[in-house]
């Protein structure tokens, strides 16, 4: 006859609800809060390398095309000299940091990595208070620390800083604090609220979307709701009235720019294919379910809103061409780390082997992929400070840019390998190609720009005024052309800009000026009766 030991199998059957203390300690460890002003403190000082890295670095890495990078700066320029209005442009905040860049350097390269540095820091600071009453201490400085880096790493743009002031404000307007004090909501309010503005001028469509989460933060935002609801919108009101001061008619150029992506004439983009944002979507994807059923209705709050916060930010990033993955980080971290996560319970109180190993594992993931925004951040610089090395002295040091490769069709075309424009047209400029191209029409204007002639480089924006001349810039190439004695004409098209605004001043070349000289890669106009000028060049 057998004997079963009841005590026994039930034992055997409910292994898993054993406790779990050495887990449970790593758990600890992970989940673990600190005083608000500690995690603020350790957030910045862990995003500061990287904004310290943009700020100090001597070349900026990039695989944009250099009148892409030019051309901002010029018309940065142009709205200073009151040649332009900031109003009438696509993201007025990209062109005051570009100004503000502007103040520190002179050479393209560096002044877009003062703008990166300055946008980092925007970011920075108010995500580091922000995260520092709703996250756990690690999870708050790495999350601060991967935004920050998103936003200053060297292939970044304005795309990516749009994302992380929009994951900025949606922390604040979307998650409940630990702080629930009135003056807490006051204050947080108030630095969305200057937040939510620089997203209006910067991008339509997160400006739309941020517009919108601010609609569910009395009913998400525990705690002082809706104070920090009324507070930023009073702070949003603030700076707009300020900003509809300082240039009039901005405000409501933005409304109509927020108003065309209604249209959903956007098509999807995105900076990342689908490999190397799966692993961080599967990853969101089972953190976010595994707090669903581990929380059930009494956490809905937490992996509910994640969900729709990460969808949301998803398909914004996908429409301006962003990185999507920071946004799939903070939605799972929401979901995990937020004071509504229901991994709380399996560590601090009812503990067992489950809920311990589940929230081990949602946690040490979330925070892999946070960690790992980081690190690729890191080796972005790396890349940049040793191509940087190997790069071609004068771009690097007059353009102060890095850009992969060498010469090839400006080169060829040179040697004579394409001597008709039918030829030229089968081939796309490389960025290099542009910056070579630049770097001889300026190297032959800056002589001339010297004596106190006007020069202009007919491309859409007026590039003369920053690669060739210390003149204040003009509104485009072609009205640069109408000031200018000399005009250089590109012999390959850098865009479709240029080649409109080559289009557009055709009639003004032939009836006002007369070809001075043509070389391999452009044309040299002067204006008629400049005799002095016409020693100077070799004629055609």
């Amino acid at each position: 006859m057998t004997v079963i030991d009841a005590e026994a199998t039930l034992v055997d059957d409910f292994a898993w609800r054993r406790p779990a203390p050495f887990a449970r300690r790593a758990g600890i460890a992970l989940y673990s809060w600190q005083d608000p002003s500690w995690s603020f403190i350790w957030s910045i000082i862990l995003a500061m390398p990287f904004i310290i890295a943009a700020f100090w670095a001597p070349a900026l890495l990039s695989l944009t095309p250099t009148i892409d990078i030019i051309a901002p700066i010029a018309e940065a320029r142009a709205v200073k000299a009151g040649e332009a209005s900031l109003a009438d442009q696509g993201a007025p905040l990209f062109l005051v940091l570009l100004m503000a860049g502007d103040i520190f350097a002179d050479a393209p390269g560096r002044i877009h990595l003062l703008a990166k540095a300055l946008g980092a820091t925007l970011v920075a600071y108010p995500l580091a208070y922000f995260v520092s009453t709703r996250l756990p201490l690690v999870q708050a400085s790495m999350l601060t620390a991967a935004i920050t880096a998103s936003v200053a790493a060297p292939f970044a743009g304005s795309a990516e800083l749009a994302l992380a002031l929009f994951l900025v404000c949606a922390i604040c307007f979307i998650s409940g604090s630990a702080d629930k004090s009135p003056g807490r909501a006051r204050g947080e309010g108030l630095a969305a609220g200057v937040a939510l503005y620089a997203l209006w001028l910067l991008n339509p469509v997160f400006a739309l979307a941020g517009i919108a989460v601010l609609s569910a933060c009395p009913f998400l935002s525990t705690g002082g709701g809706l104070w920090r609801y009324a507070t930023t919108l009073f702070a949003f009101a603030l700076f707009g009235g300020l900003a509809e001061y300082l240039a009039p008619g901005i405000n409501l150029a933005r409304a109509d720019a927020a108003s065309g992506v209604l249209t959903l004439a956007t098509d999807f983009a995105g900076s990342e294919g689908a490999i190397g944002v799966g692993g961080v979507a599967v990853s969101a994807i089972v953190v976010i379910a595994t707090a669903a059923i581990f929380g059930g209705r009494e956490h809905v709050r937490g992996w509910l809103t994640a969900s729709v916060l990460g969808l949301l930010a998803f398909a914004c990033a996908r429409l301006v061409g962003a990185s999507a993955i920071p946004a799939l980080i903070v939605a799972a971290a929401i979901a995990c780390f937020s004071v509504a996560s229901p991994f709380y319970d399996g560590i601090f109180r009812n503990h067992d082997r489950a809920s311990v190993s589940a929230a081990l594992s949602a946690g040490a993931l979330t925070l892999f992929w946070t960690v790992a925004i980081v690190v690729h951040a890191g080796g972005q610089f790396a890349l940049q400070h040793r191509a940087a090395t190997e790069a071609q002295e004068d771009i690097r040091t007059e353009l102060a840019l890095v850009q992969p490769g060498g010469p090839t069709i400006a080169r060829w075309v040179e040697e004579g390998r394409f001597s008709t424009p039918e030829a030229r047209q089968l081939f796309a400029l490389a960025p290099i190609d542009q910056s070579a191209m630049l770097l001889e029409a300026a190297a032959r204007a800056r002589p001339i720009a010297a004596k106190g002639h006007k020069v202009a480089i007919l491309t859409g924006a007026d590039t003369a005024c920053v690669i060739a001349d210390d003149r204040d810039c003009l509104a485009d190439g072609p009205t640069a052309a109408n000031a200018a004695k000399v005009v250089f004409v590109p012999r390959l098209d850098f865009d479709d800009r240029a080649a409109e605004a080559k289009g557009r001043s055709e009639a003004l070349l032939i009836t006002e000026f007369r070809l001075a000289e043509k070389t391999a890669l452009w044309e040299i106009w002067i204006r008629r009766g400049q005799g002095e000028l016409a020693d100077i060049f070799v004629a055609p």
